[in-house]
């Protein structure tokens, strides 16, 4: 029989005593009153089970698409190597000719006027690569030089900075034309670059004496600063231009634009915008090569389109078909999946440095026996371009991605059949 004391006559015994400033559980199930306990796992999605603690549904991760892998450019820039080595073997060759090519001239004088001659059409040449780089290749851009060049008194001017004005409205009009035919209509970018080539060229007679009530007036004319000069500013825009090309976010966005002009999906606003500036800035380029024939005129060559009759080439070569043999041959992609970095303006010169040459044995030979090659030269020439710019599509493509190691079923341990080790010793009765 167990004594219990009267004051503790049917009171359970408890010798528990609460912790000073602490409240117990009150469902002895983790409930600490409001706190968290000490060793409770943090909410997270990825934490399992945290729909059984009352947490709520777990946040499924999202997880980001894997972006398209881009071409490599390490083939483009071996390309533009050899092209480096073709251009200084052609320049020598130049100036072994120097007397044929030059005439009687001083080779500085030459040299510097042929450099005032090379940079706007490199500066075309930029143009119609950098549309062709977003995959909507705009055909107007030698037409809108040819515009600003053969009304010199509307887009030059007795003011040459307000005819400037004027060409970049002449850039932005083609603008809004080309992006309403590809954007709206959604007619293939060659077709209308073709469209808005046939209409600058048809509103070339209409500007001539003035728009807008603005009469036109005698082209002024800007002191040169030298052809050294400005082929360096032409060749400082090729080159930066190829630079910012080669920006990972640069590329992409330029992908995107492509797929955006070519799918027949919708087109976000970024890829928009991004079309629009760069039609803009390769129409204001070539608009500017224009104005630059014009603005920085030699007498002695003639002004609006006598200027571009001015050219080594222009016996038999076109504007059109030179700053096409300059893109492709440069290795920009027809598909606008790579341009060239310092391609674009290499290319210029070695282009350049032939037709001379070609001109110069074309002089010395007896009749039309070179005159009748003269187109065959410029389409082989075109078609050498579009076939390393095939390769260089080929070359350049990214490399596969490797195929995920197959996963392999874990097997059960199963022990060996004489495992003595893990048999449990026989116990000797005592």
């Amino acid at each position: 029989m167990t004594y219990v004391p009267p004051e503790r006559d049917g009171e359970e015994l408890d010798h528990t005593q609460p912790l000073p400033g602490q409240a117990l559980p009150s469902v002895g199930n983790g409930d600490l009153g409001g706190r968290a306990a000490p060793f409770q796992p943090e909410t997270s999605a990825t934490v399992p089970f945290a729909a059984d603690r009352g947490e709520g549904e777990p946040v499924p991760l999202e997880y980001a698409e894997p972006r398209p892998p881009r071409d490599r450019v390490v083939f483009q820039l071996v390309w533009e190597a050899v092209l480096v080595l073709l251009t200084a073997n052609a320049l020598f060759m130049v100036y072994q000719r120097r007397d044929e090519v030059f005439g009687d001239a001083p080779i500085s004088d030459a040299m510097d006027r042929h450099m005032a001659l090379l940079a706007p059409v490199l500066l075309v040449a930029v143009a119609l690569g950098l549309s062709l780089r977003f995959g909507a290749v705009n055909l107007a851009v030698p037409s809108l030089a040819a515009l600003v060049s053969s009304a010199p008194g509307l887009f030059v001017g007795a003011d040459p900075w307000i005819g400037l004005g004027f060409t970049a409205a002449a850039a932005a009009a083609a603008t809004v034309a080309y992006a309403l035919l590809v954007l709206v209509l959604r007619v293939p970018g060659w077709l209308a670059g073709f469209a808005v080539s046939a209409g600058a060229l048809a509103v070339a007679p209409v500007v001539q004496d003035g728009i807008f009530g603005y009469a036109a007036s005698e082209a002024a004319a800007w002191d040169s600063p030298g052809g050294t000069w400005l082929l360096g500013g032409a060749a400082v825009i090729a080159v930066a231009g190829g630079l910012i090309g080669l920006v990972p976010a640069v590329r992409e966005r330029m992908t995107a634009v492509k797929d955006a002009v070519e799918g027949p999906g919708g087109r976000d606003a970024a890829s928009v915008a991004a079309l629009v500036g760069a039609t803009f800035v390769s129409s204001f380029l070539a608009a500017a090569a224009g104005f630059l024939l014009v603005v920085f005129r030699d007498t002695a060559q003639g002004e609006g389109m006598n200027a571009f009759a001015a050219l080594p080439f222009g016996f038999f070569l076109n504007l059109d078909l030179f700053a096409l043999i300059v893109v492709f041959l440069a290795g920009t992609s027809p598909r606008g999946r790579r341009g060239g970095v310092f391609g674009t303006l290499i290319a210029a010169v070695l282009v350049w440095a032939v037709y001379l040459l070609w001109g110069s044995y074309q002089g010395e030979a007896v009749g039309d026996d070179l005159q009748q090659w003269s187109g065959l030269l410029g389409f082989g020439l075109l078609v050498f371009g579009l076939a390393m710019a095939a390769a260089l599509d080929r070359l350049g493509r990214p490399k596969d991605r490797p195929d995920e190691a197959p996963v392999q079923e874990v097997q059960p341990f199963d022990p060996p059949q004489d495992a003595a080790l893990f048999e449990p010793e026989p116990t000797t009765p005592r």
